[in-house]
């Protein structure tokens, strides 16, 4: 009677190991998925929601994540010579259009570059925003914090948003 008892209790600790386990898998791929293009931070949290995760945990996950990649991804594309390639590939016409707007842009972009990355919407998030600002050849230092509150503020709304505190209907 007292074996059963212990090989009850024992299947229990290893079922809430298990558990335990799982929802830790759950929390990494939020971490992971917010690292990657596209999805980031915003759609972390639109999948820990459909998971049934705590989102109050995958909050600052999923900014951590998203926020590693900002200085990671500036040093791949200058490795890569990302702006030469993008010269060569669009050349004059790349540059007659950014010579016509640099004067309104250099006077409204970190606002331009932080409200592109802040609304929660794909392909505006901080890959696009980090290809923007080499493109342009913008400060990297000042992009990289702009794009990191950019990061915070989207993963907010996405946040919000999950859990029906801001409706858009």
């Amino acid at each position: 009677d007292t074996s059963f008892c212990h090989t009850l209790g024992l299947l229990r600790v290893v079922y809430k190991c298990f558990e335990v386990i799982c929802n830790m898998i759950g929390y990494l791929i939020s971490f992971i998925m917010s690292g990657i293009p596209v999805i980031e931070g915003r759609g972390a949290i639109a999948y820990a929601a459909a998971s049934g995760l705590n989102l109050w945990y995958v909050f600052p996950l999923a900014i951590l994540g998203n926020l590693i990649i900002i200085p990671i991804t500036f040093w791949l594309l200058d490795l890569a010579h990302f702006s030469e390639w993008v010269y060569r590939l669009f050349g004059k016409r790349f540059e007659k259009k950014i010579k016509k707007y640099t004067s309104e842009f250099e006077k409204w972009e970190e606002l331009a570059l932080l409200l592109f990355v802040a609304v929660p919407l794909p392909v505006t998030g901080a890959f696009t925003a980090i290809a923007i600002s080499r493109i342009l050849n913008l400060k990297k230092r000042k992009s990289t914090v702009v794009i990191g509150l950019g990061v915070i503020i989207s993963t907010t709304i996405a946040l919000l948003l999950s859990l029906g505190l801001i409706n858009l209907l």
